[in-house]
């Protein structure tokens, strides 16, 4: 298992299985479908290594990157059926704007980005930097981001345009996280120990130092607290949304 994602309106919860039940993985992959009332499972077959997941809330879709090949699969929460959506090459990551009901896929091996409309299943190609991983949403100014690991930079995609802007960062971007209330972007850099801070109205960036290769970060927006996992430390950094003054906080290994 290697992502998990929760859809709180149906108290559903689903889990990507990197190999399915395959210990060699050349099989397709599966998602787990664990119902939170019962803890009963269902299991949905995906496509190739999928790799990370999204919920979109409001059609009851999940959408899965399929990172062994070239397609996203898309579950109806409802039935679990599903359907396959051809996208570009070694998709990872992938983010919903459910206001516009617009999925976002990065393709790290193409250097691009899918746009999935919702509704019709049609795409749309954007380009991005080089090996684009992750991405996040802001649904409020409709803005896109996409953090390029190899490019060392942002790629900022408007959505309604698909028109982008790039912002440059630190080294080896590898996610991307939003705070949609203070329109601040937060990109953990894993191969230079900092988060750059993206304001999202100017797009001026800010370098806070965190702990050795920060690779995961999570925002609260009520507290205005971001939280920073730095991978090879075997520390946290909790970074304050306001000043962006930082505290170190340990954990495991």
């Amino acid at each position: 298992p290697y992502d998990v994602r929760v859809n709180p309106l149906t108290n559903k919860i689903y889990v990507s299985n990197f190999c399915g039940n395959d210990p060699t993985c050349v099989s397709n992959g599966t998602v787990t479908v664990i119902d939170g009332a019962t803890l009963n499972t269902t299991t949905v077959n995906v496509g190739l290594a999928p790799y990370q997941a999204a919920v979109n809330t409001v059609t009851n879709k999940i959408y899965v990157a399929n990172s062994g090949g070239n397609t996203v699969t898309v579950i109806d929460g409802a039935t679990n059926q599903t359907s396959n959506v051809t996208v570009g090459n070694r998709p990872q990551g992938l983010a919903v704007n459910t206001v516009t009901n617009k999925i976002y896929v990065p393709n790290s091996a193409d250097n691009t980005v899918t746009v999935i409309d919702g509704a019709t299943l049609a795409t749309t190609v954007v380009a991005a930097g080089g090996d684009p991983v992750e991405v996040a949403v802001n649904s409020v100014t409709n803005q896109i981001y996409v953090a390029n690991n190899t490019g060392n930079t942002v790629t900022v995609i408007d959505g309604i345009t698909n028109n982008t802007n790039t912002v440059n960062v630190d080294l080896n971007p590898a996610w991307v996280a939003v705070n949609q209330v203070t329109n601040q972007i937060y990109v953990a850099n894993s191969g230079s120990n900092t988060v750059t801070v993206i304001d999202g109205a100017t797009l001026n960036p800010t370098s806070v130092t965190v702990g050795n290769a920060p690779y995961e970060l999570a925002v609260d927006p009520v507290t205005n607290k971001i939280y920073v996992a730095n991978y090879a430390d075997g520390t946290m950094t909790m970074i304050d949304g306001a000043t962006n003054n930082t505290t170190t906080i340990a954990v495991g290994n």
